[in-house]
């Protein structure tokens, strides 16, 4: 069993506190991930993970080796008053877990923007080699999204991925999507999941655009070392100091499994 590195047991705090600390985070965080709800996961395979390796390949010595994709450790602290927590246990006031939520959904925003921008030489999907493209035009017309989708998937079809799929936009197309068709009572997000065959996610972390890809964890996958877990820091002056991290990386298989909705 992996050691424990949060140091959860130092903190000066009653388990009633962790636990709403740990809710609170989990509640936060979930109103800004988007990736994890487009991808499969794999993991959590623990926070010494540094390192997936890829297929073996023949270097033109002869020498067997492989490549691996660095596993990210995102971390972001956060502070809570010492007599804040004194008097939440002892009189069961309630705590301002305002620090924490803010922090969770920092952390929340790294890890998508990993997953969709990259990071140094480990490309996102926005920019995973290989990938197709498509050129959006204007969504003024309700319809006019639902065709461009069925370009997309079209073009996952030539390249042999035949869905499930999902889609990921940015919340300005997304919330277009929302619009009723002037014939009955249908919403436009509504046939793009009929046309899909699955979710569509709005993404904060994308300024515009969106991305389309082929679901399964044989093309694409997101490897979780640690989960999103707090742990405690230590006192600093009148506070305690605590941190949310986690470690990531996004394993593209199929990059043509991915079309890139520019």
């Amino acid at each position: 069993m992996e050691k424990n590195y949060l140091g959860r047991e130092d903190a000066p705090i009653s388990a009633e506190t962790w636990k709403l600390l740990d809710t609170t985070m989990i509640e936060a965080a979930k109103s800004q991930l988007s990736g994890r709800r487009l991808l499969s996961i794999d993991g959590p395979f623990g926070f010494g993970l540094k390192v997936i390796p890829l297929s073996d390949f023949e270097t033109p010595d002869g020498i067997t080796t492989s490549a691996f994709i660095p596993v990210n450790l995102v971390t972001t602290s956060f502070f809570l008053n010492k007599r804040d927590l004194a008097a939440s246990e002892r009189d069961r006031l309630v705590l301002d877990a305002g620090p924490v939520a803010g922090a969770a959904i920092t952390c929340a925003a790294k890890e998508d923007d990993i997953i969709f921008n990259g990071i140094m030489d480990a490309p996102g999907l926005l920019k995973a080699e290989g990938s197709g493209s498509l050129t959006l035009t204007k969504w003024d017309k309700v319809g006019a999204a639902a065709d461009q989708i069925i370009s997309a998937v079209t073009k996952l079809d030539d390249a042999g991925f035949h869905g499930p799929y999902s889609m990921a936009l940015s919340p300005a197309q997304y919330n277009l999507l929302l619009r009723r068709y002037p014939q009955g009572d249908g919403t436009e997000i509504d046939h793009c999941r009929t046309i899909l065959a699955g979710d569509v996610i709005k993404a904060p972390v994308l300024k515009k655009g969106g991305v389309v890809l082929a679901s399964g964890r044989q093309y694409c996958s997101l490897v979780i070392g640690q989960d999103m877990s707090i742990g405690y820091n230590g006192p600093y002056e009148d506070s305690l100091e605590f941190s949310i991290s986690e470690s990531l990386a996004l394993l593209v298989r199929a990059p043509e499994s991915i079309c890139v909705l520019k």
